[in-house]
């Protein structure tokens, strides 16, 4: 169980939408998901970004489809794609899910949404410190021709829209973001249906949420600062090697265009 994307098992039965926002513990969550309900959860921003190929596209048409989707064929479709990209999963966490809570309830009826909190303030520090990496200017272009997470500047893209669709904003603004989040989602999820979850409570609120035992092992806590720091290193290593590839290719045709115009010119004086 980490970071990367994790896969489906079939016969999953889906329970949970983990609504919280980034930086709220939600990869611990993930974490405490699939121990207790002994199945794979869905990572949003994972799969999206760095998951399988089909994923990835059912979640760029998911995101873009899914602020216009007024008519009756574009919501069942909507709804396929969410169907689809969760379908062998015992829950999800993360964005763009965390955004698509209601339109995941509708798919999913029996499943509850649990969104992780944490006090305003220091949220918004751990969320500065992630925008730091995933917000430079430079890391879409960067990334662009990296297999597997070329498709980051579309994902940014799209979040931006989701952000505007939902807040009336394109970015986070504040600790104030997190209420604002959690105010909406009581407004459009059902008052039975929604809990709020701090991580640092531990277990026991977590499995009376669910009606489980708490189990006899410590809760999970990972994605601390410093494995951010070595993801977004691998993924700047990524980026290099991608663009040296493309830099020797590109010199390497050069090179042979360039003999082969010179080659041609000297057999025309020949």
């Amino acid at each position: 169980m980490g970071q990367g994307p994790t896969k489906p098992v079939r016969g999953a039965q889906f329970r949970v939408i983990g609504a919280g926002m980034t930086r709220t513990g939600t990869k611990s969550f993930r974490e405490a998901l699939e121990i207790l309900l002994d199945g794979p959860v869905h990572d949003g921003a994972t799969e999206a970004v760095s998951g399988p190929w089909r994923h990835q596209k059912e979640w760029l048409e998911a995101m873009e489809l899914a602020p216009r989707a007024r008519t009756i064929v574009e919501q069942k479709r909507l709804d396929w794609l969410l169907a689809d990209l969760h379908d062998g999963y015992v829950g999800t966490t993360d964005i763009p899910g965390l955004l698509l809570a209601p339109e995941l309830l509708r798919v999913f009826p029996d499943a509850i949404v649990i969104a992780t909190t944490r006090e305003p303030e220091s949220w918004w520090k751990s969320q500065q410190f992630i925008d730091s990496y995933a917000q430079t200017w430079w890391l879409p272009y960067f990334l662009a021709p990296v297999p597997r997470i070329g498709v980051y500047p579309a994902f940014m893209r799209l979040r931006r829209m989701l952000l505007m669709w939902r807040f009336g904003i394109d970015e986070l603004t504040g600790p104030e973001s997190l209420k604002v989040h959690e105010d909406l989602l009581r407004q459009m999820i059902p008052p039975e249906k929604l809990f709020l979850y701090d991580v640092r409570d531990g277990w026991e609120p977590l499995c009376k949420i669910l009606g489980i035992s708490v189990p006899d092992r410590p809760f999970p806590h990972n994605n601390h600062h410093g494995e951010v720091k070595a993801v977004f290193r691998l993924i700047v290593l990524m980026g290099i090697m991608s663009w040296l590839t493309i830099i020797s290719l590109g010199g390497g045709a050069l090179y042979l265009l360039v003999r082969l115009g010179l080659t041609g010119r000297l057999a025309f004086f020949r």
